[in-house]
């Protein structure tokens, strides 16, 4: 059962890769780190947290079954409702109650509103930008493949055969992102995806190959289709040998279709979805190879994105949403890779520092968790992300 203190001798070989970083070791900053209490001193459970955040959701954001996409509203919101990526936050959320024993009508809520997005096209239908009876927009393969993990997610908790047949359905879309130009990789967009040459979205994109890897193999793994597989391995080795930095194992944005100019910013969750998909592969496949490849990625993640803010470590200021899914990631990883705990351990301690330090009145979280910067927090997205955060730690933790 995994514990909040860990062994001080494994974390010392953990962190000596690091080259003896100057700052606290993830147990020193439990050391009076607030604990996640409320004023009157009671502690609240990680699952509580999740809950207590999704319920902060439902009453500044949501409009029925979808939800508005800040609060308050911002210099430029003209839609109605949230655009489909901070809505799949959504759906994490629904799921990750799910597991920790709510009602499934929170998940059946979430998952009802997804079908505002949905474009029931002739061919290759999908989810779309945003609520398709108000307008038609654009049908984005990451968008796509998120909604496809949650599905995956909602069928392996409720066994419902709608999910993982929606979710077939959905991989067939994604797919068809997939090209010989530039060797394979995904586009970012349905719109650049037939003979595009310029602009800055035309492009192959480490997110969209990442995801669509990870979905791919999650459907191999409830379906023996070998048809997944193939593609998993197909676009993983894409990514690795495209847009890995072989310098940090880490992945740059994208390459464009034309000038073959590689987007050099590096963003935490490409790396957690490359981490992901190899655990599934290694998974499938047993070869030890996937494992060391998403090792070197998860070491150089946490090197390169944690910081000393506060006198304590800290995963980016920014993009919470982003740094879940590095936390997911390392989760994953730690089933096989006992090092990851580590990374994890940090994460939870930067839950228990928010929670205390850097929410507003309003019980919103600041983009950084840290407390220093309110930045976006008016964000859906940003907020999703801490029910998902917190409910992940709960269930890693084994909280009753």
């Amino acid at each position: 059962m995994k514990t909040k203190m860990m062994n001080v001798i494994v974390l010392a070989l953990a962190l000596a890769c690091f080259g003896c970083n100057d700052y606290p070791s993830p147990g020193e900053q439990m050391i009076n780190n607030g604990g996640g209490t409320d004023t009157t001193g009671t502690t609240i459970s990680y699952k509580e947290r999740a809950k207590l955040t999704y319920d902060m959701i439902q009453t500044h954001y949501a409009i029925g079954d979808l939800y508005r996409e800040n609060f308050p509203a911002q210099g430029g919101d003209t839609n109605q409702y949230s655009y489909l990526w901070p809505y799949v936050g959504m759906l994490t959320a629904g799921n990750v109650l799910y597991e920790l024993g709510y009602d499934e009508a929170i998940l059946n809520k979430e998952f009802g509103g997804l079908e505002a997005y949905y474009d029931n096209r002739p061919n290759l239908p999908t989810y779309q930008a945003y609520v398709a009876a108000i307008q038609s927009t654009d049908h984005y393969y990451d968008d796509s493949a998120i909604v496809a993990m949650e599905l995956i997610d909602a069928y392996k908790n409720t066994n419902k055969p709608f999910y993982l047949e929606r979710a077939i359905s959905v991989a067939e879309f994604i797919m068809s992102g997939e090209d010989d130009v530039l060797g394979g990789g995904l586009y970012w967009f349905e719109g650049q995806s037939a003979g595009c040459n310029s602009g800055p979205n035309c492009i192959k994109a480490a997110n969209t190959t990442a995801y669509a890897s990870f979905v791919t193999a999650e459907l191999y793994k409830l379906t023996n289709n070998p048809v997944y597989l193939s593609f998993a391995k197909r676009t993983y080795l894409w990514n690795y040998n495209t847009l890995r930095d072989p310098g940090d194992n880490l992945y740059y944005n994208s390459k464009h279709i034309t000038t073959q100019q590689i987007d050099a910013t590096k963003w935490t969750y490409n790396a957690a979805m490359m981490i992901m998909a190899a655990v599934d592969l290694f998974e499938i496949t047993g070869d030890q190879l996937y494992i060391t490849q998403a090792t070197a990625t998860a070491q150089s993640a946490f090197s390169e994105w944690t910081s000393v803010r506060n006198d304590r470590l800290f995963y980016p200021a920014n993009d919470s949403w982003f740094n879940t899914e590095l936390m997911t990631s390392y989760i994953r990883l730690s089933a096989h890779v006992p090092q990851a705990d580590q990374y994890v351990q940090v994460f939870v301690n930067n839950l228990d520092y928010a929670w205390d330090n850097a929410r507003n009145t309003q019980g919103q979280f600041y983009e950084d968790w840290s407390g220093n910067n309110p930045g976006r927090y008016y964000w859906l997205l940003h907020q999703a992300a801490l029910v998902e955060a917190y409910g992940r730690a709960s269930l890693y933790l084994n909280e009753e």
